[in-house]
């Protein structure tokens, strides 16, 4: 296993992790706001957050796969969250357990740009208040600036250490890139930050810790419930330089102007272009939107990890995979059990 110089830094954030509802529900009696956990990344929380609804994403590590389909994993749910939302079409939605909190859909509107954010807006506005919030008309534009700013400010935090971690990925490992992610998805941003901040600065002030000649490769899966399979898959000479998995680095790749008097159609705007995940998102939506560009972002390697995928992710796999040949981009569909063995002798004729 590759090793993690900065692993001590990330022990903190593991705790939090593990005292999830610990620490949401303090958030909670302070801050006198309403918690939702939602299943993956399928509104502006910034926007909900102004509203006094705190969306919060589930704890993947619990459960190890898609969250929809793993929520009975997750204890006392209704002491923590005061609703759950999941995507119209999410995959796992049919494993759900019955819950004893409130469950709300979010149907994401198919394409982008103008229609596409004023569909969502009507969405938002009809979800907010079944979860029990004000509609958007209550938006006050100074506390959505400041929220917004608050977000931004993680988002530019995490995007700060995955890009440090890839210059120098003998820093931190895989695991502990994914645990960073995942405190950032499941805690309040005010949780957090600090910690953050202190990861990014010792990055920063390193000066090794590089790995030339790797392959830069995307991994492609749903929930990676153990990324010591991504660990396994650098120790084989690719580095995994970008995702398309739930609970990976694109939940992180948007910011807002905060000041802009018009911030609220901006976020809107903005969000539809997000490329989301397959369960609301046609593979051509996804290829335009995301795939069609990962060549200029100097991907050589497309790396489906097939046994951590669920159905609709599977069912996307071939149409990208003949998409991505054509573009000159390789693929290359592994399991977790084989994914060492396949990429190293993908990069021996590399």
């Amino acid at each position: 296993m590759l090793e993690s110089r900065l692993s001590h830094l990330v022990e903190p954030l593991r705790e939090m992790i593990y005292q999830y509802d610990v620490i949401i529900n303090g958030f909670r009696e302070r801050s006198g706001a309403r918690v939702a956990g939602m299943t993956c990344d399928i509104l502006p929380p910034e926007i909900a957050a102004s509203l006094g609804l705190v969306p919060v994403r589930l704890p993947s590590f619990i459960t190890g796969r898609c969250v929809a389909a793993g929520l009975s994993d997750i204890p006392g749910l209704e002491k923590i969250y005061d609703c759950i939302i999941v995507p119209g079409g999410c995959a796992g939605r049919e494993s759900m357990p019955a819950l004893g909190v409130p469950v709300h859909e979010f149907r994401c509107p198919a394409g982008w740009g103008g229609e596409s954010s004023r569909s969502m807006a009507a969405t938002l506005d009809a979800l907010l208040l079944q979860a029990g919030a004000p509609g958007l008309r209550a938006l006050d534009a100074g506390t959505l600036r400041t929220v917004t700013e608050e977000y931004n400010a993680l988002r530019r935090l995490i995007r700060g250490i995955t890009t440090a971690r890839k210059d120098k990925p003998r820093l931190l490992s895989c695991r502990d890139l994914a645990a960073v992610h995942e405190a950032a998805c499941v805690l309040p941003p005010s949780a957090i930050a600090g910690f953050l901040a202190s990861i990014l600065d010792a990055l920063n002030r390193a000066t090794d810790g590089g790995a030339d000649g790797m392959v830069p490769a995307l991994a492609y899966a749903s929930f990676i419930g153990d990324a010591a399979v991504l660990d396994h898959i650098e120790e084989a000479g690719c580095l995994i330089a970008d995702d398309d998995a739930c609970g990976g680095r694109r939940q992180f790749d948007m910011s807002y102007q905060h000041a802009s008097p018009d911030l609220f159609g901006e976020i809107l705007d903005a969000f539809s272009y997000r490329p989301r995940c397959p369960s609301v998102r046609t593979a051509e939506e996804r290829i335009q939107l995301f795939y069609a560009m990962i060549k200029d972002q100097h991907i050589e390697l497309v790396i489906f990890i097939e046994d951590l995928c669920c159905p609709a992710r599977m069912r996307d796999i071939e149409t990208l995979r003949v998409r991505l040949m054509r573009a000159g981009v390789d693929p290359v569909v592994v399991t977790a059990g084989n994914a060492f063995d396949k990429i190293r002798e993908y990069v021996s004729r590399y």
